[in-house]
C-alpha cells in the first residue's frame, strides 16, 4: 500500500468518488458536482491536502486535510475527511493516511489538528478509534452557521 499527496497534475478521479461515496455514507447532502470541484480547488491551496491510499492501482482510501492560522497555536489543521473503502477497513489504511496528514502537518509547520466525528461516525465507533490514536476531548464544542 502507497499513501501520497495529490497535487493539480494527479488525476482527480479515484479521490473524488471515494469522497462521493463517503458524504453520501454518513448522509451528507452535498452534490457530487460540488464534492468534485472543491476536490479540484484544494488541490491547488498550499495550505490544504488531499491524500490518496492506494493498493496495487486501486484507490482505497482518502484523507483531506485544511490549516488554519489563529492566535493560540499559530498553524493548526483540521483532518476534514477520513474514509476507507469498507471492504479494505481493518489493514490500517486509515492509520497510513493519518501518519501521512501528520507528517505533512509537521513540514508544515502545525501545532496540531482536530478530527469532527459525526453521529454517524459515533455509531460506527470512530470515536473509541480516534481516542486510541491520541486524540481527545478538550471540552470545545463545535458550532457552525450556514452563509
Amino acid at each position: 500500500m502507497t499513501v501520497r499527496r495529490l497535487t493539480v497534475e494527479d488525476d482527480p478521479q479515484p479521490a473524488t468518488l471515494l469522497l462521493q461515496r463517503f458524504f453520501r455514507e454518513e448522509g451528507f447532502t452535498t452534490a457530487d458536482a460540488t464534492i468534485a470541484s472543491n476536490l479540484r480547488a484544494m488541490l491547488t491551496l498550499e495550505h490544504c491536502a488531499v491524500l490518496l491510499a492506494d493498493e496495487q492501482g486501486l484507490a482505497t482510501g482518502v484523507a483531506t486535510v485544511s490549516m488554519d492560522f489563529g492566535i493560540e497555536f499559530g498553524w493548526s489543521a483540521e483532518l476534514g475527511d477520513l474514509y476507507v473503502l469498507p471492504e479494505h477497513r481493518g489493514k490500517g489504511i486509515a492509520r497510513a493516511l493519518i501518519a501521512e496528514a501528520e507528517a505533512w502537518l509537521r513540514g508544515m509547520g502545525a501545532a496540531g489538528y482536530q478530527v469532527t466525528v459525526t453521529p454517524h461516525g459515533a455509531d460506527a465507533d470512530l470515536r473509541r478509534f480516534y481516542l486510541s490514536l491520541g486524540f481527545a476531548a478538550e471540552g470545545r464544542e463545535l458550532l457552525y452557521r450556514t452563509l
